[in-house]
C-alpha cells in the first residue's frame, strides 16, 4: 500500500494505469481518502489575528484556534489489490429500502418532503389538507444553475448514487446502515433538491461519467462528492480520482476549500452510530 500525496501523484499513476488495452481490465487497485494524515490547518490564521493581542486568550487557547486539525481531501491512499466485489447485483429497494416518513416527529412528511423544506427559499406549499407532500416553494438548483418553483421538478439527489455507495464498499454494510445512508440529512449537502433532468443524466455516475452542467459548482461538487467518500468510508476508482484531479486543476479550485475538519468528521460518524436503528423504529 502507497500513499499519494494530494494531486500530483494522482496523475503519474493515472498514466501509467491508462495503457492502451483492447478492452478495459478489472480494476487491480482502488483509493481512499487518507483520513488518518491529518493536517493542522493554518489557511485562516487572519481570522484569528485579532487575538493576538487579546489579553483574555492564552497561548495555547490562540494556537489551538488557528491549528484546527483537518483531513485534507485530495489526499488518497492507494490500495493496490483488487477492491472487494459485491456479492449481490444492486437493487436499490432491497440495499436501501425508501424515503422514510418518521411516526416520532411531528409531521408526516417523508425524508423527500423534509429535503425539499429545508432547501426552498420561500415557505413552501403542501398538496391537500395535509403537510405531507410538497407541492411549490423555491430552490436553487445548483446542478443545473437555475431556479424551480415547482417540487415536481425537483429530484433528491444523492451526492454519491446509491448504486456507487453500493459498489464502492456500500454492500458490506448491513439493511440498517444502508437504510440510513439513503435517508440521512446529518450532513446537508449528502442529499441535494437537484433539477430533475440533471439528476437523470447523473444516475449513478461518478464525476469520471457525470459533472453537473453549472460551470461554477463543479469545485464544490467534487468538495462534496469526496467528503461523503470520507465520512462513510467508500472506495473510489482510478477514473473516479483522475477526473477529480482534473477538475481541481481545470477549474481552479481553492485547494485550501478541500479540508474537512477531525472534529466534523468525528461529528458525523457520532451521529451515525446514534442513528443506526432509524429504519428500524420507522419500518412499518
Amino acid at each position: 500500500m502507497s500513499l499519494l500525496v494530494a494531486m500530483f501523484m494522482v496523475t503519474v499513476v493515472a498514466t501509467h494505469s491508462f495503457a492502451a488495452t483492447a478492452a478495459p481490465a478489472p480494476a487491480q487497485e482502488f483509493f481512499t481518502v487518507d483520513e488518518e494524515n491529518l493536517e493542522a490547518d493554518t489557511t485562516r490564521r487572519n481570522e484569528y489575528s485579532f487575538m493576538e493581542y487579546s489579553p483574555e486568550l492564552g497561548p495555547s487557547q490562540f494556537i489551538q484556534a488557528v491549528k484546527k486539525l483537518v483531513v485534507n481531501l485530495l489526499k488518497w491512499t492507494l490500495h493496490e489489490e483488487a477492491p472487494p466485489a459485491p456479492e449481490e447485483k444492486y437493487m436499490r429497494k432491497l440495499h436501501f429500502g425508501r424515503w422514510i416518513n418518521d411516526p416520532t416527529d411531528d409531521t408526516c412528511m417523508n425524508t423527500r418532503a423534509k429535503v425539499l423544506v429545508r432547501d426552498s427559499n420561500t415557505d413552501v406549499t403542501y398538496r391537500g389538507s395535509k403537510q405531507c407532500v410538497v407541492e411549490s416553494g423555491h430552490w436553487n438548483d445548483p446542478y443545473a444553475g437555475k431556479e424551480v418553483v415547482v417540487a415536481r421538478e425537483i429530484q433528491i439527489d444523492h451526492m454519491v448514487p446509491l448504486k456507487n455507495a453500493y459498489l464502492s464498499g456500500a454492500w458490506q454494510w448491513d439493511y440498517k446502515t444502508r437504510c440510513l445512508y439513503a435517508n440521512y440529512m446529518g450532513y446537508k449537502n449528502h442529499l441535494v433538491s437537484s433539477d430533475a433532468s440533471q439528476n437523470m443524466s447523473k444516475g449513478d455516475r461518478a464525476p469520471d461519467r457525470y459533472l453537473p452542467s453549472n460551470l461554477p459548482y463543479r469545485c464544490q461538487y467534487i468538495r462534496d462528492w469526496l467528503a461523503v467518500k470520507l465520512i462513510w468510508k467508500l472506495n473510489m476508482t482510478m477514473d473516479e480520482v483522475q477526473a477529480i484531479h482534473e477538475v481541481v486543476n481545470n477549474y481552479g479550485c481553492k485547494v485550501s476549500d478541500f479540508r474537512f475538519t477531525k472534529t466534523e468528521l468525528e461529528k458525523q460518524r457520532e451521529f451515525i452510530n446514534a442513528n443506526l436503528d432509524f429504519c428500524m423504529i420507522n419500518k412499518r
